[in-house]
């Protein structure tokens, strides 16, 4: 008996899985990044998750999730975290993250290879078109049924109002209806092949030209320098569970789940140390001082009393004073 094969396709499963999780009422949030080709997307989610191991070419549609564990007594939040491969070709799988339920719970990140600048700017107009079509179209599905789709509507407009309604460029920005970051990564290769400094302000000049344009965020950063990258990770934290990585706070990740532990105390700086260390030897100088005195008033309070001599050697008692 011939059996014939079933061909299945993925990406049509993920999105109807996708599509079934937004109308279930979920209020997981979708952060993807998309960019160039070895650009350092696995490398900015590994460092989100943590995973210090080497990463790996991505293939296609990669998927991960963290979750962070809220109050006693809350529902812990789901971040569903999405790597695009594949430079532009694959654009069009745009639609199986972005759906139109969940776009007010959705960030985009734009990962920029900077060690070509000339390409970096040619990706991020490209991501930029892309993203915008997309979300153009999954806006006109809800406004086709405005009834049904009232509260995603009313999330997006105050979204887009609370930051840009009264700022002095409102008539020039076009908010991107998702929430939308730039990562200029690798940006010490830029600055060890343009070491001039008016290459990076014409750089950093025209980045900031097309993120403010668009209502984005922008960070320049490079995997060795820690500063930018947990400016980057904060960043990140922020768009995946509503709210800032507290300073000192720690994400326990186990494989792609995350547990949120409480901050552990910070140790004093050093200043504070050696302030407190000049203390303590002052407190523990005055206490030995004080010793002191009170042994001394003790010994001169049991000595014996000297008798008084009377003139010519002799005693006041009446006797002869010794040696004379």
């Amino acid at each position: 008996v011939k059996r014939r094969a079933m061909t299945v396709d993925i990406f049509a499963a993920a999105e109807e899985a996708q599509r079934a999780s937004c109308e279930g009422g979920s209020n997981d949030t979708q952060v993807l990044l998309v960019g160039a080709k070895q650009a350092g997307k696995s490398t900015l989610m590994r460092d989100f998750l943590g995973q210090t191991d080497d990463p790996k070419p991505t293939a296609a549609l990669e998927y991960r999730f963290a979750r962070r564990s809220a109050a006693t007594g809350a529902s812990s939040r789901v971040a569903n975290l999405w790597e695009l491969g594949g430079g532009t070709q694959l654009a069009e799988l745009l639609r199986v993250v972005l759906m139109p339920a969940n776009l007010c719970r959705s960030t985009v990140g734009i990962t920029l290879d900077m060690s070509s600048p000339n390409d970096a700017l040619e990706t991020l107009l490209f991501w930029l078109d892309a993203v915008r079509r997309h979300v153009d179209v999954c806006e006109a599905q809800l406004r086709a049924d405005p009834n049904a789709n009232a509260g995603a509507l009313q999330s997006l407009k105050r979204r887009d109002g609370d930051v840009w309604e009264k700022h002095a460029d409102a008539a020039a920005v076009r908010p991107m209806g998702v929430a939308l970051l730039i990562f200029a990564h690798r940006w010490d290769l830029f600055e060890a092949a343009f070491p001039e400094p008016e290459a990076h302000k014409l750089a950093t000049r025209a980045l900031r030209y097309f993120a403010h344009l668009h209502g984005a965020s922008l960070i320049c950063c490079h995997h060795r320098d820690k500063q930018a990258m947990g400016s980057a990770r904060s960043l990140l934290h922020k768009h995946a569970f509503g709210s800032a990585r507290r300073c000192g706070a720690r994400t326990h990740y186990t494989g792609t789940r995350a547990r949120h532990s409480p901050p552990r105390a910070r140790s004093p700086s050093f200043p504070t140390r050696r302030r407190r260390l000049s203390e303590s030897l002052s407190a523990a100088g005055a206490l030995a001082a004080g010793a002191r005195t009170r042994r001394g008033r003790l010994a001169r309070a049991h000595r014996p009393r000297a008798v008084p001599r009377g003139p010519r050697g002799w005693r006041r008692d009446g006797r002869l004073a010794s040696g004379l």
